[in-house]
Formats: C-alpha cells, sequence, structure tokens
C-alpha cells in the first residue's frame, strides 16, 4: 500500500469516526464510491475501533484474554528486541497496537508499530521517530509515558506504559461528567498541555478518544501527528503541517484550511474537549464531511449553560474564548486558560 493510499484511509477514517453512527453509511457511499476495497479498509477500522484495548482492560484478565485469542495468532509470541506480543489490540491512523510483555522487567506493555506496508517509507518513519521525540521530551503525571523506541528487521515500534482505565470517549458515550469532575479532568488536561507547549510541542489531535481516565486522574495519548515548533528536521514537520491531521469533529479553523498551526490550535482543541465533558454533546455537529465543516468554519455554539444548566457564567466566557474562530481572539496562552479554570473550580 502506497503512503498516498494510506493517506486516503486515514482521512476517511477520522472523517467518519467524527460522525453519528447513523451517518456513517451515507457517507462512506459518498466518499468510497465503488472502489470497496477502500470502504471494507474503512469499515474494518470503525469495526476495531469500537472493540476494548489493552489500555482499558483489567492487565491480568487481558493477559489471559489475548492468549485466546485467535485473531492476529501470526503475531503471539513474537518478540522485538526484548518485547513479546500477545495480541492485536487496535490500529490507529499512525499504526498498530499491541499488548506485549517486557520480557526483562517483567510488565506488560503498550506497543506500537508502524504497520509492515509503511516500512519502506522513509517519511512514516521518520514520523514513527518525531512520535518518539515529542514524547521522550514530556515528563508529566498525565501524559502517557514513552518508555522505548525500537527497530527490529525493519519493524519500527514505540513501547509505552500500559495503563488500566476508560477512554473519555467512553465515558462520554455512556453518560456525561458531574461539573466538579470535568472541570478536575480539564485542569489535569490544560497543566499537561502547559508542559507540552513549554517543550515547543502542539499536540494537533485533542479529542476524547486521546485521553484515559485512570484511577491517579487523566492520561493524554497519542501524539502521533505533534507538530513539534522547534523541531531539528525542518523536512520532516514540514510533511506533518502539510497533511490535514487530525479528527475532523476536533480540528480547529485553521487546521480544516490548512494554515500554520500553534498553540492556540490546542486550545481551541481543549475547548472543545471541555465543551463536550461539560455538556455530554459536541460543541459541532453535522450530518456529513460538508456540513460538519460548514459548522466548525461558521457556527457558534450554544452556551455550555442552554445544555448544562448549573454552568456558570465565567465557565461559559472561558469556552467561548478557546473556540474563537480566529486565533487571535483566543486565549493566547494554556497557562492563562490553567488559572481561569482554577478559579472557576474554586
Amino acid at each position: 500500500m502506497s503512503p498516498e493510499r494510506f493517506e486516503q484511509i486515514e482521512t476517511l477514517y477520522n472523517d467518519a469516526l467524527a460522525l453519528e453512527p447513523n451517518a456513517r453509511n451515507a457517507f462512506l457511499d459518498r466518499a468510497c464510491g465503488t472502489d470497496g476495497d477502500l470502504r471494507q479498509e474503512i469499515e474494518s477500522l470503525l469495526t476495531s475501533e469500537r472493540s476494548n484495548t489493552c489500555l482499558d482492560t483489567d492487565a491480568i484478565q487481558f493477559a489471559a484474554e489475548s492468549l485466546a485469542q485467535q485473531d492476529g495468532a501470526e503475531f503471539m509470541g513474537r518478540m522485538l528486541g526484548r518485547y513479546q506480543l500477545l495480541s492485536l489490540v487496535g490500529r490507529g491512523g499512525m499504526g498498530e497496537v499491541y499488548c506485549g510483555v517486557d520480557t526483562r522487567l517483567n510488565r506488560l506493555v503498550a506497543i506500537k508499530v508502524l504497520p509492515a506496508y509503511m516500512t519502506d517509507s522513509r517519511e512514516w518513519s521518520e514520523r514513527l521517530e518525531q512520535e518518539a521525540r515529542a514524547v521522550a521530551a514530556l515528563n508529566h503525571p498525565h501524559i502517557c509515558t514513552l518508555y522505548d523506541l525500537g527497530n527490529d528487521g525493519g519493524m519500527h515500534y514505540l513501547v509505552f506504559e500500559y495503563l488500566i482505565g476508560e477512554l473519555l470517549s467512553d465515558r462520554l458515550a455512556k453518560t456525561g461528567l458531574p461539573l466538579p469532575e470535568a472541570l478536575r479532568y480539564a485542569i489535569q488536561i490544560a497543566d499537561a498541555l502547559v508542559t507540552t507547549h513549554q517543550e515547543g510541542i502542539i499536540h494537533c489531535d485533542l479529542k476524547p478518544r486521546n485521553i484515559m481516565l485512570t484511577k491517579a486522574g487523566v492520561k493524554l495519548l497519542d501524539f502521533g501527528i505533534a507538530e513539534l515548533r522547534y523541531a531539528s528536521d525542518a523536512r520532516v514537520n514540514d510533511a506533518v503541517r502539510d497533511s490535514a491531521s487530525g479528527t475532523l469533529a476536533y480540528m480547529a479553523p485553521e487546521q480544516i484550511e490548512r494554515r500554520e498551526k500553534d498553540t492556540r490550535t490546542d486550545i481551541f482543541g481543549f475547548g472543545l474537549v471541555l465543551y463536550q465533558m461539560v455538556t455530554g454533546r459536541p460543541a459541532f455537529l453535522g450530518n456529513d464531511q460538508a456540513s460538519l465543516i460548514q459548522s466548525i468554519l461558521n457556527d457558534t455554539p450554544a452556551p455550555a449553560s442552554h445544555y448544562a444548566p448549573k454552568t456558570p457564567p465565567a465557565l461559559d466566557f472561558l469556552l467561548a474564548r478557546c473556540l474563537a474562530k480566529d486565533p487571535s481572539e483566543r486565549w493566547q496562552s494554556i497557562c492563562d486558560v490553567l488559572l481561569m479554570l482554577k478559579w472557576v473550580a474554586a
């Protein structure tokens, strides 16, 4: 599969994922046309999205179930460096995720592997290494820890801490969050973003699916399209910037229009996540890709207090500034957002 084909699948998958489930078939009818292989690949990814991963299942239970699964059986017991693969548990835009064991330290880990058909692509391999540089530069209790980066026989992989918890997207699909809990999570996410921005890194893909709820609080996941503002390899950074990476429903206007991104892009994405935590619904909705884009570029979401009457006016004000279309009208620093959130929560 060529990088161009993979990029097409990634884009359509993210766009379909942003739609309500009952609108996805019509979208795929239009987007895929007569290309049955394209549609089958996207539907397979959407099905995988609904399944559990090693990040949200009890470790011992998951290990036992993994060994009993036949799906991905060809990888059972395979070694990547010192890591033994147990099972394929998920796919994303930047690779496949396996649950594995660190045989040296005897602990479960999450292993993100660049797909085999991409190993010959220098651009994509460099993007995986960019993700490693981005996460390795971060040390924060609310950011998923990167343990290792490796290349075994041409198979590039990243090794992350094993997390036990629940994705924020799964939590929101079942029930809303009480306001105090939403504010507590928001403060933790904003605090993590302070660290990423201080390191010159923009996440670029903030969304509920990239936030894990654990007993210790939230964990920010997936820096697969993170943009390093001070990267030494401008060629790799340009490759990331030139792709319309991200998930449509959580993109800032400048991402959709392929304009320059900066830390204020993350502030918009943070506002979208906080709005959904408080109200239980996305800030922007659409029946298809075109209407969703139109909504993001032109509509002003109703105040959160319209859907959640207990929302204080100060939080409505904070969200309105986060979601301003023009970056110059947003909060200019996530530090300011964090200070305001702490004041609202006090």
